[in-house]
């Protein structure tokens, strides 16, 4: 199975999921930026900043949701995804934050372990691989959140 490179997958994920295609309750008034290959949007992080792939944004300029895509799962970058969720908003009903980790297909447990074990609030962890065409699969692994996002 082809993997698709990590821009593809950024591309995709933001044309995708945020918002879903015919999405009824997505707010009128978010816009999903990305930072790849340019970077738009960061949050705040230890000693600085970080730019999450998939940054939400209300018309006032406030983070809603981000989403990452890594293709190595490195646990220095713990820190870093603990930023990305603190940043996205509270799902109190769900008891996470919207924060969603797309990692390479047959990555999903480890990456799910890492985030639980370093104490880091997500609302999803989604596998990502190719289709024979080439074309971007995305597949939930574990939702915490809202389950409409279990697609």
């Amino acid at each position: 199975m082809p993997v698709p490179s990590h821009d593809d997958v950024v591309q995709f994920v933001a044309n995708n999921r945020f918002p879903f295609p015919g999405q009824k309750t997505w707010p009128a008034d978010y816009v999903t930026l990305t930072n790849a290959p340019a970077r738009q949007r960061s949050v705040p992080a230890e000693g600085g900043e970080y730019f999450p792939d998939i940054v939400v944004i209300d018309a006032k300029g406030k983070t809603r949701e981000i989403g990452d895509v890594e293709e190595v799962l490195d646990p220095a970058k713990v820190k870093l995804w603990k930023a990305a969720s603190a940043a996205g908003d509270e799902l109190p009903d769900y008891g996470t934050r919207i924060f969603f980790l797309y990692v390479p297909a047959g990555k999903e447990a480890e990456a799910q372990k890492l985030l639980d074990d370093n104490g880091v609030a997500y609302a999803g962890v989604r596998g990502y691989s190719a289709d024979a065409s080439g074309k971007v699969v995305i597949a939930p692994f574990v939702t915490r959140g809202n389950p409409y996002d279990h697609q």
